[in-house]
């Protein structure tokens, strides 16, 4: 699966700058070779299909809750928009994070 496969992005944004820095290194040949040992980048997000219906700033976070949340209305709007795959990942603390893929009919 690549980044192509994918109808929707949901990232979590603890920090706005995190977020950015988190887009630019998914699209970084540099950053995937000297740090992550690939042999290419994951690939660039397409900003039609990331946090469509805004994120965690605009939402706000509410701990403990913003994981369904953001699961929940992946799905929803991947079956508003007629199915597909969503990725959704979050941060948390101590340097933790979380990814899971979605896929709705």
């Amino acid at each position: 699966m690549t980044m192509a496969d994918l109808t929707l992005f949901d990232m979590h944004e603890a920090f706005a700058a995190q977020t950015l820095a988190n887009l630019q290194l998914l699209g970084s040949e540099r950053f995937a070779r000297e740090v992550l040992g690939r042999a290419q980048a994951t690939g660039e997000v397409d900003d039609d299909k990331f946090n469509v219906l805004g994120g965690s700033i605009a939402y706000g976070h509410p701990f403990a809750a913003t994981g369904a949340r953001m699961i929940t209305q992946t799905l929803h709007e991947l079956r508003r928009r007629g199915g597909g795959f969503g990725l959704v990942t979050a941060c948390a603390a101590g340097g933790l994070g979380a990814a899971m893929v979605l896929e709705a009919e």
